[in-house]
């Protein structure tokens, strides 16, 4: 079948609104659409935007925040937004130099105020450092996240120690305090996390690292350093417990930072390598398992950016390069009819002649009346939020 078209909703262009969009896009009961970049704006430390419909199908842009370095710098995670339409997300670095994390709140008439809720130490701190993958909420208001370093452990064959888990709760008078709740230590539990965690409904945690683990990858000396792992944070009367539910591969080394989706059945999927995958409780152990494997072709290469589901159970995604001609492709993968058979892939659109900015980096966002979003980065254009009609 022919490729769709994809619509080019918005052009950055590394000036005042922002350029290069890394995280995923988020959007809310109106279907404006919300995101943030990782350079531009007036100090060129990255935006927070919002993309609003207009009557004759264009889409109008709106600065909300432009971060200048002392209040946070380099937005590259997920975006949440309450019921309330409060905006929060991180920065990998500014503040006090290795990130913040923030709010922003709806002040009307499309004004939105910034409030600093926390800032995180140096690389060595036992705090964190360097938040990468946004916030998740529980229904008492606390927020979640990772840091990509800091902690309170040395990490395995490698100086300094390398990330954890924390929760942000708010405080009296004002203000938020941070508490530890993991800090990781290399192998066998993991190492530099960087991708968002997600809540299952009995409040245990689940995310991945980029590093650690019992995989046999190495550091290009020779020293193993572990290929990430999938891990689940369970809370316990003394704090919480970790434990590894998959180690990943030399083959899914270097891309286990997609975030994790779960489905009814207690199963977790993402993107590793040039996988999609799924992890599946199986008695007390956990089964890993490839639902698609991607190869050099007209379906692209790398899958870097997650999944997402719409209601019938298909799968949408991106790849990160190597599409045919070169370019990156948005996918569908689409389930067997028992679980014994194999999930088929199409590739709905590339991003060929008119996208020198062809890297989606977020995944996908399926709207409302099912069209597909996401967002390009990459190039001398600094990317562009984009659409394919289903």
């Amino acid at each position: 079948m022919p490729h769709r078209q994809v619509d080019k909703l918005h052009r950055f262009a590394d000036g005042k609104n922002g350029g290069n969009p890394y995280g995923p896009l988020i959007t809310d009961q109106n279907g404006d659409i919300y995101g943030s970049t990782g350079a531009g704006g007036i100090s060129g430390y990255g935006v927070v935007f919002e993309l609003s419909p207009n009557s004759d199908g264009t889409w109008s842009d709106s600065t909300l925040h432009g971060f200048q370095g002392s209040d946070g710098a380099r937005p590259l995670g997920s975006l949440t937004m309450d019921a309330q339409g409060n905006i929060y997300g991180t920065t990998f670095s500014g503040g006090t130099g290795a990130g913040v994390a923030f709010e922003l709140s709806p002040q009307g008439n499309k004004k939105w105020s910034y409030a600093l809720l926390y800032q995180f130490g140096g690389p060595d701190s036992p705090t964190g450092s360097n938040p990468n993958g946004g916030l998740v909420f529980d229904s008492n208001g606390n927020a979640y996240g990772t840091t990509q370093l800091g902690g309170d452990r040395s990490c395995t064959g490698t100086p300094g120690p390398c990330g954890l888990v924390y929760e942000l709760s708010p405080a009296k008078p004002g203000g938020w305090t941070e508490t530890v709740l993991y800090s990781f230590g290399g192998r066998p539990d993991g190492a530099y996390p960087y991708s968002p965690l997600v809540f299952d409904s009995a409040g245990n945690l689940y995310g991945t690292t980029s590093e650690g683990g019992t995989g046999k990858c190495n550091d290009g000396e020779g020293d193993i350093i572990g290929c990430g792992t999938v891990f689940k944070l369970s809370p316990a009367k003394s704090g919480w417990t970790e434990s590894v539910l998959y180690n990943f591969t030399r083959h899914e080394f270097g891309e286990p930072g997609a975030p994790l989706v779960f489905t009814k059945d207690g199963s977790l999927y993402s993107t590793a390598g040039y996988d999609v995958f799924r992890v599946k409780p199986s008695g007390r152990a956990w089964k890993k398992s490839t639902i698609y494997e991607f190869s050099e072709g007209i379906a692209g290469t790398i899958p870097s950016g997650g999944v997402v589901f719409d209601p019938s159970g298909n799968l949408y995604g991106t790849t990160a390069s190597s599409g045919l001609e070169g370019y990156s492709t948005v996918f569908k993968l689409s389930p067997p009819m028992g679980d014994a058979g194999t999930w088929t892939e199409r590739s709905l659109a590339r991003f060929g002649r008119g996208f020198s900015s062809n890297q989606p980096r977020g995944g996908i966002l399926i709207g409302s009346d099912g069209t597909l979003y996401g967002a390009t980065s990459g190039s001398a254009d600094r990317g562009y939020v984009f659409a394919v009609r289903r």
